[in-house]
C-alpha cells in the first residue's frame, strides 16, 4: 500500500465496513483497489458508538482511518431548518460544521468523495476532486414521492425538487463525476466528464456450489429500505399466490437483516423470514430462483450480480434490470406485472434446462461484465488524467 506515496482523502457517507448492503459495497471495493496504489485517507460520519472494530479493520487499507462523530440530534435539526430554506434536506441531515473545519485542514493530492451528501464538503477544496454519485438519489424520492401518501408525498416531493438542483450544481463543480448505469448519467445534464464506473461482483467469494432445493425462491436486501419492503409485500401479496397454485411445494425465503414489522408478519408455513443472516451465501446457493420484484431501483443492483455469480437464475423487474442491462430469455428474465412476473418464476422453477441455459449465460455475463479489477482500472485512468500520475499495476 501507498508505494508512490499520493494521497486520497476518501469521503464516504458510511463506514464501508461490512460490506453487506449496497452503499457499502461499491465503497469497500474502490477502497480496497486504491490501497493498492496510494496512501488513502478514509473519512466517514457515524451516528453511533459501534464504530471502533470496523475501523480497526479497515486500517489494512488505509494510512488513516477517521470516523467521525456526528450528533444525530443536531441533524435532525439542521433537516428541521432546512424546512425554512431551498437545501436539501438529506445534505442539511449529513451536515456538520465541525467536521467541514476538519476537513478544510487537510491537504490531500485529490479527494474522491460518495454520494451527493457528502460533496459538500469538497466543494471549496482547491486539489482535483472527484464525485461518485452511485445512484441519482434525486430520482429515488421522485419515485417516493409517487407511492407515498399524505404527508410523506409532498415532502418527498421537495426533496426530490431541491436535490435534483443540488445535482446538477454538483456535477459542474467536480473535475469527473461517476455513475453507475447509463441510465443515471441520462439523468443529469450531457457533460462530457460525466463517466460510467459501474459495479462489480467479487466472483471468487460468490462462487460457493449451487445446491437448489426444490421449488425455493428468495429476496435479498436489507428489509428496512423501503424499494426492498415494498417489493417483497408486493410479491407477497400479488405474485407469489400464483405461484403455489402451479408449484404448491414453493418456499419464499426472505433474506436480509433489519426486517420491518410488517414483514416479519408475512412469515407462515411457506414463508420465511430470516432477519439478519452472518453469510448470504448459505441461503443464495440453496435457492432456485432470485426473485428482484423492485418497483423502485436505482442503479446496480447488487443482489443480481451476487445470485447470477452464484450461478441462480433471476427474475426482476425491467426497473431492477435496467442498470445491468442483462438480456431477456438468456441471462434473465424479466417481467413486470405479476402475472407475467409469476408465469417466469414457474417456468424456471419447473424447466430445469431452462434454469441451466440462464444460470450458465448469466455467469458468462457476469465474467464479461462486472469484474471489480475490470471496472475499477477506469477510476485509475481519470485519477491519472487530473492528476498526471499513473500506477503501475
Amino acid at each position: 500500500m501507498g508505494l508512490f506515496f499520493m494521497n486520497i482523502l476518501y469521503l464516504t457517507h458510511t463506514c464501508p465496513y461490512p460490506p453487506n448492503r449496497g452503499d457499502r459495497i461499491r465503497c469497500y471495493h474502490i477502497l480496497k483497489h486504491l490501497s493498492k496504489n496510494y496512501e488513502l485517507t478514509l473519512l466517514y460520519p457515524v451516528f453511533d458508538a459501534q464504530h471502533d472494530v470496523c475501523a480497526e479493520y479497515l486500517q489494512q487499507y488505509c494510512k488513516t482511518v477517521i470516523p467521525f462523530k456526528h450528533h444525530i440530534l443536531a441533524s435532525y435539526l439542521s433537516c428541521f431548518k432546512s424546512i425554512f430554506s431551498n437545501r436539501s434536506f438529506s445534505v442539511s441531515y449529513f451536515y456538520s460544521r465541525m467536521l467541514q473545519k476538519f476537513i478544510q485542514q487537510l491537504s490531500p493530492d485529490i479527494a474522491l468523495v460518495d454520494c451527493s451528501t457528502m460533496a459538500q464538503y469538497a466543494l471549496d477544496m482547491s486539489c482535483p476532486k472527484i464525485l461518485d454519485f452511485v445512484d441519482i438519489d434525486s430520482q429515488k424520492w421522485n419515485y417516493f414521492s409517487s407511492m407515498a401518501g399524505f404527508p410523506y408525498s409532498p415532502i418527498y416531493r421537495i426533496e426530490a425538487r431541491r436535490l435534483a438542483k443540488f445535482e446538477r450544481f454538483l456535477s459542474k463543480r467536480f473535475d469527473y463525476c461517476l455513475v453507475t448505469s447509463s441510465h443515471e448519467r441520462s439523468l443529469l445534464d450531457n457533460i462530457s466528464h460525466i463517466k460510467v464506473l459501474s459495479n462489480g461482483v467479487d466472483q471468487q467469494y460468490f462462487s460457493t456450489q449451487h445446491t437448489p432445493m426444490h421449488g425455493s425462491i428468495i429476496f435479498t436486501g436489507v428489509m428496512n429500505y423501503f424499494p426492498n419492503s415494498d417489493a417483497v409485500v408486493h410479491f407477497h401479496r400479488h405474485i407469489f399466490p400464483l405461484i403455489k397454485r402451479q408449484v404448491p411445494a414453493a418456499q419464499f425465503i426472505i433474506a436480509g437483516m433489519y426486517p420491518t414489522t410488517q414483514i416479519r408478519k408475512l412469515a407462515d408455513r411457506h414463508t420465511t423470514v430470516t432477519g439478519f443472516v452472518p453469510d448470504i451465501r448459505a441461503y443464495v446457493s440453496k435457492a432456485a430462483v432470485c426473485v428482484v420484484p423492485l418497483r423502485i431501483a436505482m442503479g446496480v443492483q447488487n443482489k443480481i450480480l451476487e445470485a447470477m455469480a452464484m450461478g441462480v437464475p433471476v427474475v426482476a423487474t425491467s426497473a431492477a434490470n435496467r442498470g445491468i442491462n442483462a438480456t431477456h430469455e438468456r441471462e434473465i428474465l424479466v417481467a413486470d406485472e405479476p402475472e407475467s412476473f409469476a408465469a417466469a418464476t414457474t417456468r424456471l422453477l419447473t424447466d430445469q434446462s431452462l434454469r441451466d441455459a440462464i444460470r450458465e449465460n448469466a455467469k458468462q455475463f457476469i465474467d464479461q461484465n462486472f469484474r471489480w479489477e475490470k471496472n475499477l482500472k477506469r477510476l485509475d485512468e481519470l485519477i491519472a488524467e487530473i492528476t498526471s500520475f499513473s500506477p503501475i499495476h
